[in-house]
C-alpha cells in the first residue's frame, strides 16, 4: 500500500486507510516534524473527518514507518511560532494543540502513537496522548536512531500548553512527569517502557509490520 499525501505544508500529513482504520504519518524536509499552527488545524480537520467516516482505529507516526524506516516522530512546536506569540495570540495557539490531543483520547476509537527518533516538548505530549504507546528502539547494529522523548524547553520556562502537564501526570504519576518537567530527564526505549509511558518496544525492522497488524484488528469479518 501507497500512502497518500492528505495535506502538504510545512510538516506534511500521509494518509494510509482500510476498512475502519487510518494511519497517519508526519513528514518534513528536515524531518523533524514540528506542530506549526497550520498542521494542528490540518490534524484537527483529519481527524474530524475520520470519525465522521466510521473509523475505529488510528495510527500516528513518522510516516516512514509505513515504508521501509523512519525516524523522528517530532520535535514539538515551532519555537519561533512560540517566541512570536502574545497573551491574546498564545491562547488560541494552545487550544488548537489541546483539540489535536483529545481527539487522540476520544473513547470512540482506538489511537495508537509510535515513538521514534525525537519527541520532544509538543511533541512528547502529541505522543503520550495516545491510548496505546510503542517506542521503536535503537538500530541493533549502529546503536543509531533510538528515541529521545523529553520536554527541554521546560528549562526556559517554555510549555506548549498543549495538555502534556494534565496528561503526564496521569500515566507517569506526579514524580514520572516531574521526571521530565522538573528534572528535565531525555528517555529512550526502555526507560520509557520502564516509566510507563510505553506499553511496548519493537526493533525497527518490526515496527511497520506491527503497526499495521494491530490497524487491521478492525477491519470487519469477511
Amino acid at each position: 500500500m501507497t500512502p497518500t499525501v492528505w495535506y502538504e505544508g510545512r510538516t506534511s500529513l500521509e494518509l494510509l486507510g482500510g476498512p475502519g482504520w487510518a494511519w497517519i504519518g508526519l513528514r518534513s524536509g528536515d524531518g523533524l516534524n514540528r506542530l506549526h499552527s497550520d498542521l494542528l488545524v490540518a490534524l484537527d480537520r483529519l481527524f474530524i473527518e475520520l470519525r465522521w467516516a466510521g473509523v475505529r482505529r488510528v495510527a500516528l507516526s513518522n510516516s516512514g514507518w509505513m515504508g521501509d524506516r523512519g525516524h523522528h516522530f517530532s520535535a514539538g512546536a515551532d519555537l519561533h511560532e512560540v517566541g512570536s506569540l502574545d497573551p491574546v495570540a498564545a491562547e488560541p495557539f494552545a487550544r488548537r494543540g489541546q483539540r489535536v490531543m483529545a481527539h487522540l483520547l476520544w473513547p470512540g476509537w482506538r489511537t495508537l502513537t509510535l515513538l521514534s527518533g525525537v519527541a520532544m516538548g509538543g511533541g512528547c505530549d502529541l505522543a503520550l496522548h495516545g491510548q496505546e504507546r510503542w517506542a521503536v528502539d535503537a538500530d541493533a547494529t549502529t546503536g543509531k536512531g533510538g528515541l529521545r522523548l523529553a520536554h527541554p524547553a521546560a528549562k526556559h520556562g517554555i510549555l506548549t500548553g498543549f495538555g502534556g502537564t494534565v496528561r503526564l501526570p496521569e500515566i507517569l504519576g506526579p514524580e514520572g512527569a516531574d521526571r521530565l518537567f522538573l528534572h528535565f530527564e531525555t528517555w529512550g526505549s526502555a526507560e520509557a517502557l520502564a516509566a510507563g509511558a510505553v506499553h511496548r518496544t519493537l526493533p525497527p525492522e518490526a515496527a511497520g509490520a506491527a503497526v499495521l497488524g494491530w490497524l487491521e484488528l478492525s477491519a470487519p469479518p469477511r
